[in-house]
This record gives C-alpha cells, sequence and structure tokens, in this order.
C-alpha cells in the first residue's frame, strides 16, 4: 500500500480484504478447467501444462461503498505449472496433480488511490480426482475432484495486494462432459459445479485481525465444436481442434474482518470462447478469451487472455 494513501474508514476495511479477494479470485481461476480437462487420458499417462494469463480490470464493485469507475483497476500477469498423473483403479481412471500459480498483480488503484503491485508465488494447490463414470463409447464421463490450497505463497499482511492468501482453502468439484450422437456428434457440452470452502486468516488487516469468507459455490458449462477437418485441410499434420463458447458464474463468498464486513464477495458473471489445437500429436495449445458480464464486491474484468501449452509424455 503506497505510504500517500489516504483512506476512508470503508475504503480502509476493502483494502484490507483485497489480500484475499485479488488472489483467492486468481486462485479460483488457476483451478478453473478448460473444455474436455474432465475426460481421462489412458492409464500411466503424464501430461505437462503451462499456463500464462493476463487480465485488465477497469472497475470495482463494494457492496458497501458502491461501484469505483474512476482512476481505479487492476492487472494482472500469472504464469501455472501444472503436472498432471493419470492411471485407473478398480476399472476407474483416477488423476493427481498439482498446480504452482506465480507472477505479479500491478497498477491497482481505487479511485486513484494506489495499492501498490504484488509478485511473487501463490498458494500450492493439490489435487485428486476421480471418474465414477467413464464410457468413451458413449462419450460420457462424469467426474469428482478435491482441490486444497495451501497457504505459503508469497503473503505480507502490509500490502493491500498479495499473491498468497494465507489460509487454507478446499475445493470440490463435480463435472459432466458429454458428447452428442450423430448427426450432432462433433458437439461436446461440459456442465460443472464447485463448491470452495476457506479458512480463516488470522494475520489480515493492519494487525493480528481475522478474515474470513462465507462459502463459494461455481457453477460452468462449456458447448464446444470439433472443427479438426477444417483445420486438417489447411495444415494436414495438425491433429484434433475445436472452437468452445462458455459461461461461468460465482456466488457467496462474503469477507469478514473482525466480523465487520469488508464489502468484498465473490460474485461473477463472465463468458469465455476458447480455440484448442493439437499441433503434433503429443503437444497441444488453447488460448481462451474472457469478459466479465457482471460481478459483485470484487474487480470487474474487462479482458482475459489464457494461453495454455500441453505435453502429452
Amino acid at each position: 500500500m503506497a505510504k500517500t494513501m489516504i483512506l476512508s474508514k470503508p475504503t480502509l476495511m476493502l483494502s484490507a480484504g483485497l489480500a484475499a479477494l485479488v488472489m483467492g479470485t486468481e486462485s479460483g481461476k488457476a483451478i478453473d478447467y478448460q473444455p474436455f480437462d474432465f475426460v481421462p487420458a489412458a492409464p500411466g499417462t503424464v501430461i505437462v501444462m503451462g499456463y500464462y494469463e493476463f487480465a485488465t480490470r477497469n472497475e470495482l464493485n463494494n457492496t458497501i461503498t458502491g461501484t469505483a469507475k474512476n482512476h481505479t483497476g487492476l492487472d494482472s500477469q500469472i504464469g501455472i505449472f501444472r503436472p498432471l498423473y493419470y492411471n485407473e483403479v478398480f476399472d476407474h481412471p483416477y488423476l493427481i496433480e498439482f498446480l504452482l500459480p506465480f507472477g505479479g498483480l500491478y497498477d491497482g488503484k481505487i479511485n486513484g488511490n494506489r495499492l501498490g503491485d504484488a509478485s511473487g508465488v501463490s498458494d500450492p494447490i493439490l489435487s485428486g480426482t476421480f471418474w465414477p463414470i467413464s464410457r468413451p463409447e458413449q462419450k460420457t464421463w462424469f467426474s469428482i475432484s478435491d482441490w486444497v490450497s495451501v497457504p505459503i505463497g508469497t503473503y505480507d499482511k502490509q500490502r493491500a495486494l498479495n499473491l498468497g492468501n494465507n489460509r487454507w482453502q478446499n475445493d470440490v468439484q463435480l463435472d459432466l462432459t458429454q458428447g452428442l450422437p450423430s448427426p450432432l456428434e462433433k458437439v461436446t457440452f461440459d456442465v460443472a459445479g464447485d463448491w470452495i470452502r476457506y479458512g480463516d486468516n488470522t494475520d489480515a488487516g493492519t494487525g493480528h485481525q481475522t478474515l474470513r469468507q462465507d462459502d463459494t459455490y461455481n457453477v460452468y458449462t462449456w458447448i464446444s465444436y470439433d472443427i479438426s477437418d477444417v483445420t486438417k485441410r489447411a495444415v494436414p499434420s495438425f491433429g484434433p481442434a475445436s472452437l468452445s463458447v462458455g459461461y461461468a458464474g460465482t456466488f457467496g463468498g462474503t469477507q469478514k474482518l473482525e466480523g465487520v464486513s469488508t464489502g468484498s464477495k465473490t460474485e461473477e458473471h463472465q463468458i469465455r470462447f476458447t480455440y484448442e489445437q493439437f499441433v503434433t500429436p503429443t503437444w497441444q495449445a488453447s488460448l481462451s478469451f474472457n469478459h466479465d458480464i457482471s460481478v459483485s464486491g470484487q474487480f470487474k474484468q474487462d479482458f482475459g487472455l489464457l494461453f495454455r501449452l500441453m505435453k502429452v509424455f
């Protein structure tokens, strides 16, 4: 937080909650899946993914003070390292994976009051996924995942912005991926919902204050269309490809500092567009764009870009 920053009491409460809010949003995106992510690979497969995420935000809604638009914003550049291992138990697929987000938050400001910058490593995430239903011949997959965020990321209670959350976080997610029969065999649906539960941050605010957050609930949908025949005509060596359009809705997540609301929560409605392409049999590249339609209690993302490179071993 800039030393020259003079804040009203509501804004002070808001800024104290930003440490958990901002990276809480980014952490949520770190485990926010792309189309076909919950179609299991063959047993014994190892995949390594690398992400680059860029986002700009140009306004902030606070449920107490309203929406700030003038000289307000926040930019971020986040990378993610994500290795995955697939296998089977009792003829059912499972996945074990690890995510390490890192990067920077910068140019943060509210009504011209600068929030400073933040850089470093976010809280690493450990995850396991199990498919009680996996029927490739019917193009049907149903999975259950659990994601645990370990609070060892970069965190400083004196800063308004942080990459780490300084608290445990657990996310349980259910996903259904379903391909359609002929004549719509090129269309696939992804539908998911998850429940995020937060631990307490006992080192928040201006002293040893406790920041608590209500549970967050998310819903995601993707509709994907196979365009492999089109890309193969353009580049015969290319593999499978798809175009997808999606929606993400986030609800709940009201924050309180020492029992007093900060005006922050996790309500967000977002549209997304993704292009995925296997450029070789073992290398896939994907490019995704997203935009917040509306938010409550957080920064509104005007533009988001995600580039992902995946290697299959």
